[in-house]
């Protein structure tokens, strides 16, 4: 299925009752949805000898664990897999591009290192082998470390990054056959009649603001600041750009509204009345007491929700 413009909807009101009674049985199902989604892709991988698998999306959409589920199901099929995080290609801190404002960029293609990305690809295509870099975000530099990758005709590479259908990341891998991937939140939460009660767009912010809250130390305040930039990216960078994937997958679980609402709240009480971005609080606010809480312990340790989840 390509990417469709136009959101769809998931009724809650068609299992509100249903989760408060017997929640494993709404996440199973959610779970197993989004299973078959994956399984449906790596058949086709599979049935079109596909070797080249690039998979993007935007913040918070779910991409790289979706790309870590792609290789597991092709592993568990005898495939060989390689999987390249495009944020290992990051330059030094000092190098990225800036916003108007000063602010570094990290959205734009151009914080990546292309000519060191192509060089690495080629040799590995053409050599069977080739040293790729991992990325210390912790100093904002590469590592000293490296990875050793090899390649034959038996081997499916997955790239992933919010550059990965930019063509100067297919460009190097265009004479090899390949499965474009773009992953992103695409449902609206809505009643019975329509009425949208957790927005797409707000479902994808919820899931950063957690996950950064959790793993990455950041207020919810911090979340919002860095988000203005993400959607400038996403605009510029990202969007442009999935009218190239030959497949979409939504990433919404039925369940995360449920899942998130005792913890975005938490987070959202710790942000200062006063604070710059009081809408949004409000807005996502509003947009969680919609629902209730459901425990994490329902939740599978394999699932996609574990990224924004605390562990």
């Amino acid at each position: 299925m390509r990417y469709n413009p136009l959101l769809d909807r998931i009724n809650c009101s068609s299992f509100y009752g249903h989760m408060a009674q017997s929640p494993q049985e709404i996440v199973q199902k959610a779970e197993d949805r989004y299973q078959k989604r994956i399984d449906e892709v790596c058949d086709r991988i599979i049935r079109e000898k596909k070797c080249i698998v690039l998979v993007t999306g935007p913040s918070a959409s779910g991409k790289t664990t979706t790309a870590q589920k792609i290789s597991l199901v092709l592993q568990k099929h005898g495939k060989k897999v390689s999987t390249i995080s495009l944020d290992n290609f990051y330059r030094h801190a000092s190098e990225l591009p800036r916003w108007k404002d000063g602010y570094q960029n990290y959205e734009s293609i151009e914080g990546l290192d292309i000519p060191y990305f192509e060089n690495r690809v080629t040799e590995l295509l053409t050599t069977g082998h080739s040293q790729f870099p991992l990325y210390d975000f912790s100093v904002n530099e590469r590592s000293a470390q490296s990875v050793d990758l090899t390649f034959d005709q038996d081997t499916i590479l997955i790239f992933e990054g919010i550059h990965a259908l930019n063509p100067l990341i297919s460009q190097p891998v265009s004479d090899f056959s390949t499965l474009r991937i773009y992953v992103s939140v695409h449902s609206d939460f809505v009643d019975s009649d329509g009425q949208v009660l957790f927005p797409a767009r707000d479902l994808r912010l919820t899931r950063r603001v957690l996950r950064d809250y959790t793993y990455r130390n950041t207020s919810a305040e911090g979340t919002f600041r860095m988000w203005d930039y993400v959607m400038m990216g996403e605009k510029l960078y990202i969007r442009p750009f999935r009218k190239y994937a030959d497949c979409h997958i939504d990433s919404p679980h039925s369940y995360e509204p449920f899942l998130y609402h005792d913890d975005i709240l938490t987070a959202l009480d710790n942000t200062p009345a006063d604070s710059h971005y009081a809408e949004i609080v409000l807005r996502l606010r509003e947009s969680a007491e919609h629902f209730f809480g459901i425990s994490s312990a329902l939740i599978p340790e394999t699932s996609l929700i574990r990224e924004f989840m605390k562990p």
